[in-house]
Order: C-alpha cells, then sequence, then structure tokens
C-alpha cells in the first residue's frame, strides 16, 4: 500500500471520528446554530453571521447576553438582541430586549416562559454557508450522516483495493 493510499484512509477515518466528536458534542451541549439576517446587532454580529447558541436555564440569564427568542407577534419566528432590562423575580422572568444598532430598546417585554432559553456563545463571520436557522437535531443529523458516507467511502476503498 503506497504512502499516498495510507494518507488517504488516515484523512478518512480522522474525518469520520471527528464528525461523530462533534455530533455528540453538539447534541450533549445543547449547541445549535443559527443565521443572523438582520443587521440590528451590528457591528458586534452582521446579517450573514453564523451565531452559535447554547441553551442555558432563565434563571442563568443576565443583563448583556445576547438571546435568541421568539418575536412576541408572531412566536414562529425567532429574533436576535441583548437583554437591556431584566426582571427576574424567582417566579417570572420578564426582560426588554435591545438590539446594538437600534437607538431604543424594543417595544415589548416578553417573558421567558421556557425552562431554557439559546444564549449566544460565539459567532462566525460565514454565512454564506446556511440559508436558514440550523437546529441542533438537523446538525446532529447531518453530522451522522456524513460520518456514515465517510465510514461507506472508506470500507469501499478497503474492498476495492483487496479485489486488486
Amino acid at each position: 500500500m503506497s504512502l499516498r493510499n495510507r494518507l488517504r484512509d488516515l484523512i478518512l477515518v480522522v474525518g469520520s471520528i471527528t464528525l461523530l466528536s462533534l455530533a455528540v458534542f453538539s447534541l450533549q451541549n445543547g449547541v445549535s446554530l443559527s443565521m443572523v439576517t438582520s443587521r440590528s446587532m451590528q457591528p458586534m454580529i452582521e446579517a450573514g453571521d453564523i451565531a452559535i447558541s447554547k441553551q442555558i436555564r432563565k434563571s442563568e440569564i443576565r443583563r448583556g447576553d445576547v438571546l435568541i427568542l421568539p418575536l412576541p407577534q408572531n412566536r414562529e419566528f425567532k429574533y436576535m438582541h441583548r437583554v437591556f432590562e431584566l426582571n427576574n423575580d424567582g417566579e417570572k422572568t420578564i426582560l426588554r430586549t435591545k438590539g446594538d444598532s437600534n437607538p431604543n430598546p424594543d417595544k415589548w417585554q416578553i417573558e421567558i416562559l421556557s425552562a431554557e432559553v439559546p444564549k449566544v456563545i460565539s459567532v462566525v463571520g460565514s454565512g454564506f454557508v446556511f440559508d436558514s436557522p440550523v437546529g441542533r437535531r438537523s446538525i446532529f443529523l447531518g453530522l451522522i450522516g456524513g460520518s456514515i458516507l465517510l465510514i461507506a467511502l472508506a470500507l469501499w476503498r478497503l474492498l476495492v483495493r483487496r479485489e486488486r
């Protein structure tokens, strides 16, 4: 077996293990990806960037956190703004948000009804890769699917090599 073939096989194995590890990590840690579609958080977050978020308990929300929340007018749509005001009396968590480039805070207050909310932990300036928000399940399935394809390719290469 040539050095080139061994190197290809090694890359396939390392790629498969990396994808499987990323899938497990994203599932265990509640990590999600979302594409930023507006300019309301500039200059920190640009339209087209990818926001990496992690689920946090609503008791962990702090003023200044960037959260992904449902719009009060239509809870199916999400928006990403910084916590401007926070009222957490132990039973209810009510907050007001503000986009960094907006001169005033949002007109609405939002009550956090779920036990956890997604908090933006990092931003990647590569929004052209995705064209819609990507949830944890999609990330997990994509990484598992990619791993299966790499393993199948590695097995196919081994079988073809043995037949020669």
